[in-house]
């Protein structure tokens, strides 16, 4: 069966479906079989991944097409080229989809083939996107120099969420969290989303959460400091995580969670947790 997705901007490749003999499609993901909740075309928002044939995509691509079965969405994968490299554009997108359906037959694979900069195609597709996937860094030469200029982006300026994936090193030892879902606390209505998308991940995944709120103290003389003043801050911004998570908690009442609360840089705290 072949369908052609309504996808705004770039080239709309067809997308595939593979036909299952019983009345449920069939998946097999990491060796387990689950049955797939089908989503029509222009009915749902797709997850978008970015292709570019680097071992990154590659990996983007695994984790959105599992994210696109959980989510009972369609899969949608964009590559950028020039015009004179349009074919092989299109034997790259052919052969990622192809994948994509190995992994799970019956999914709605759709194939976008855009001649603009990376990012501003995956901006593009983001439009209507459930979430975009994307590796760190690009294949292209350019990348050892401007090393997640895309993916960086993408991250600041996609109206969905935005999957950034990274490949660790063989020597890295894990995080404190690792196995985890981790997600950065703080007062603003967009730390409220990513928490909303943290619980639901976590659920849908049935590992643990990791909360992690960071503050730098009293913005005073450290060495004048009392002891009870950096008590009352830090209880301050205990009091700002529970009340962060009191509502997801409540409604995903299964899923592990462990608050933190740190002082230090929110970056590299968030970092080193969930390495």
């Amino acid at each position: 069966m072949v369908v052609r997705s309504p996808c705004p901007g770039g080239v709309t490749r067809p997308s595939r479906a593979v036909s299952w003999s019983g009345s449920t499609p069939l998946a097999v993901v990491g060796g387990v079989v689950w049955e797939v909740a089908m989503a029509r075309s222009g009915t749902a928002e797709p997850v978008v991944v970015g292709i570019d044939g680097s071992d990154l995509a590659t990996a983007a691509l695994a984790w959105g097409v599992d994210a696109a079965r959980r989510r009972s969405r369609p899969l949608r994968l964009v590559h950028t080229c020039g015009r004179t490299d349009q074919a092989a554009g299109e034997e790259l997108l052919d052969d990622a989809a192809a994948r994509a359906e190995r992994a799970v037959p019956g999914l709605d694979v759709s194939t976008v083939l855009d001649n603009g900069h990376p990012g501003d195609a995956l901006l593009k597709q983001a439009s209507d996107a459930s979430m975009v996937v994307l590796g760190a860094r690009g294949r292209s030469d350019l990348s050892s120099l401007l090393a997640g200029s895309t993916s960086l982006q993408v991250a600041m300026h996609a109206p969905c969420p935005v999957v950034v994936i990274r490949l660790l090193g063989e020597d890295a030892l894990p995080g404190p969290s690792a196995g985890r879902v981790v997600v950065g606390v703080d007062d603003s209505p967009r730390a409220e989303r990513a928490v909303d998308l943290a619980f639901s991940e976590a659920a849908s995944r049935g590992v643990g959460l990791t909360a992690v709120l960071t503050w730098l103290g009293p913005d005073i003389d450290t060495d004048a400091t009392p002891a009870h003043e950096w008590q009352q801050a830090a209880d301050d911004e205990q009091a700002i995580l529970m009340r962060r998570l009191a509502g997801p908690r409540e409604e995903f009442p299964g899923v592990d969670l462990l608050e933190k609360v740190v002082g230090g840089d929110p970056a590299a705290a968030l970092v080193d947790e969930s390495r």
